[in-house]
């Protein structure tokens, strides 16, 4: 599958491309595309990828060209993960059908597409993806460069441009910074070859993954029972929590279940993020503050303290 990377607007956009340079925006859009995958498939972008998904992230240079008018085009080559990826089995916390039909650069847009459009599914995205996504700021060398990414029709086309990256970092900025955590509940599902565990707590079903294998081969004697896993709780773009990653596991003491609790989505600081981001008020009660007392009954005024939540 062919795909096309174009920069326009620079007078040094002219078919040429600096070694230096050349090397950079390959390895960041390699990058991106490895953590993009790792993230559908493991649920985690940081997540190292073995030597099997690694040789299915190839992306080829078929050809580099253009002129002082049209810029710098570049023709990638790339295979479908389905002809890939074989053997890949199902992915931790959603299915992989999906991914099976897309390719490396296919990925790379998506996450583009994911990052700016307002639309797009935020599911596609976790903070260290994001936080890759804006290394490929420097690639721009002026402020009037376009960056054009498509696979010539299929999948829609995304322009970035350098005052995209501030949208990108507002993005991350509103992802909630891992925490430590301590949960307790019952180990009801387990995927052993995934490390993959789904904890059920008073407050609902919570995802669970370890990167330790040793810890796998001891969490396994728990199915089926009460366990306290204590770990990092990472964040979704919306706010909630997307899994925890397992630093230690040991049976439940009456003090792990009275301070065992799902965490919470967002602090103050990130809900004041979102309801800016939303549109809304920094200070809810500046919708009231001067206009009351009014004519107005006690039912109508808690009606309008209700409207702030």
């Amino acid at each position: 599958m062919n795909y096309d990377i174009k920069i326009r607007g620079d007078k040094e956009d002219n078919g040429l491309l600096e070694f230096d340079r050349l090397n950079q925006i390959t390895q960041n859009t390699k990058e991106i595309a490895t953590k993009a995958l790792m993230l559908k498939i493991r649920g985690f972008s940081e997540i190292k990828p073995d030597k099997s998904i690694k040789e299915a992230l190839a992306i080829r240079l078929q050809s580099l060209n253009g002129n002082k008018n049209e810029g710098t085009s570049m023709v990638l080559d790339c295979e479908h993960f389905e002809k890939t990826l074989k053997v890949l089995q199902l992915n931790l916390f959603k299915p992989t059908g999906e991914v099976l039909k897309l390719t490396p650069m296919a990925l790379v847009i998506q996450t583009f597409r994911s990052a700016l459009i307002e639309e797009e599914d935020k599911d596609n995205l976790d903070k260290p993806l994001l936080k890759t996504l804006l290394k490929f700021k420097k690639n721009f060398i002026s402020n009037n460069e376009i960056f054009y990414f498509s696979n010539r029709n299929s999948i829609p086309e995304i322009e970035v441009t350098l005052k995209d990256f501030r949208k990108i970092e507002n993005l991350e900025d509103s992802i909630p910074e891992p925490t430590k955590v301590i949960i307790n509940g019952k180990l009801d599902e387990m995927k052993y070859s995934k490390s993959k565990l789904v904890l059920i707590t008073n407050e609902g079903a919570v995802n669970a993954f370890a990167k330790d294998y040793v810890v796998i081969d001891g969490i396994v004697h728990y199915m089926g029972k009460e366990l306290t896993i204590s770990g990092m709780a990472h964040y979704k773009p919306n706010g909630q929590v997307s899994f925890i990653e397992i630093q230690e596991y040991y049976e439940p003491g009456k003090k792990d279940i009275f301070f065992s609790r799902k965490p919470l989505a967002m602090d103050t600081q990130q809900q004041i993020a979102f309801q800016l981001k939303a549109g809304k008020s920094r200070n809810p009660l500046t919708a009231i503050i001067g206009k009351w007392p009014g004519n107005e009954s006690d039912d109508e005024f808690q009606k309008m303290l209700k409207d702030l939540d």
